[in-house]
């Protein structure tokens, strides 16, 4: 057997019968010290773990589907002492692990697996490969993945990406007609309609349109700081100080950062997490410059801080918070 092939499976071995002795207890400090440095001794450790968790939850929803009747006998067996486990039974038991996380890794790659949130709403997927995604409000991605390809199609929304690296297995995020292109790096993509913004904060990534050569329309490289923005088959790329960078995913703590902002690009940030909406209806309220943290979905405290700190009174009403200038 090739020996990348043996080191991946032991990899994957010892990242199963970490899970499983984290799912079956007790955990000690003593196994939290061992199992931190067995992550750090590999990236192929870490990527391994990470691919396995997420089959293994995957593996919980598929039991919760399936009914009580075989998640009760799991749910048992989980409660059982790990150290009570006979050799015999740890290594039937990993057996089992890696084999159900299998299951779960081909449902993964379903080529209908999709991922949403609602308004307001955030999730954190751990993949297969080892990377991981944070969806944004009301956003929805499907994920492929084979031996051979890495590839997110975002229908709506917005998404951070940190991709495992994998030179083998390019990762692909498409977004309309663009695709974004990288090995291992961390970047966002948001999709309003056609147009496409990508915010690259770690490695490189490529913008491409799809269906053109990259060596026609110069496909631009990407390094961290950078932040494209397309229409059409125009690409405008900006460099951004690590301040900037840092306040376009602020979002990905459930914070809004504002610098200086006119109000009006402030209320349609706070719309997209919220469905009361803000509406503006004096044109003099839509000039005023907002600077501050808030929390995206803590809207009465945002209107109550802008009634406070400018000229500007605020109408309740059923499904909307109307602003207009303080006669």
């Amino acid at each position: 057997m090739d020996s990348a092939v043996e080191s991946r499976e032991r990899h994957e071995q010892a990242a199963a019968a970490w899970l499983l002795r984290q799912d079956a207890g007790p955990w000690t400090e003593q196994d939290a010290a061992a199992f931190e440095a067995w992550l750090a001794q590999s990236a192929g450790h870490r990527a391994a773990y990470y691919r396995f968790k997420g089959a293994w939850q995957e593996a919980g929803r598929l039991r919760a589907l399936l009914g009580r009747g075989t998640a009760q006998p799991a749910a048992a067996a989980r409660r059982r002492p790990w150290r009570r486990l006979p050799g015999l039974a740890i290594a039937a038991s990993v057996a089992c692990a890696v084999g159900l996380a299998a299951l779960a890794y081909l449902l993964v790659l379903s080529p209908s697996n999709v991922y949403a949130t609602r308004v307001g709403a955030l999730e954190t997927v751990s993949l297969p490969d080892g990377s991981r995604l944070t969806l944004n409000t009301d956003s929805r991605l499907h994920v492929d993945m084979d031996a051979n390809d890495r590839r997110v199609r975002l229908r709506q929304g917005e998404a951070f990406f940190e991709v495992a690296k994998d030179p083998l297995r390019p990762f692909v995020v498409e977004a309309g007609d663009k695709r974004i292109i990288a090995v291992g790096t961390a970047f966002s993509v948001r999709r309003s309609g056609s147009d496409v913004r990508v915010v690259v904060s770690e490695g490189r990534v490529r913008v491409e349109t799809a269906g053109r050569p990259a060596e026609v329309l110069q496909a631009p490289l990407l390094d961290a700081g950078m932040v494209a923005s397309t229409r059409g088959d125009a690409v405008l790329v900006q460099t951004r100080s690590p301040v900037e960078i840092a306040q376009s995913l602020s979002w990905r703590t459930g914070q809004l950062v504002f610098r200086d902002t006119p109000m009006a690009e402030v209320v349609a940030e706070f719309n997209r997490y919220n469905t009361r909406k803000l509406v503006v209806e004096d044109a003099a309220v839509d000039e005023l410059r907002v600077g501050g943290i808030f929390h995206a979905t803590q809207l009465d405290a945002f209107v109550s801080l802008v009634q406070r700190g400018f000229p500007v009174q605020a109408r309740a009403e059923e499904d909307r918070i109307v602003l207009t200038a303080r006669k």
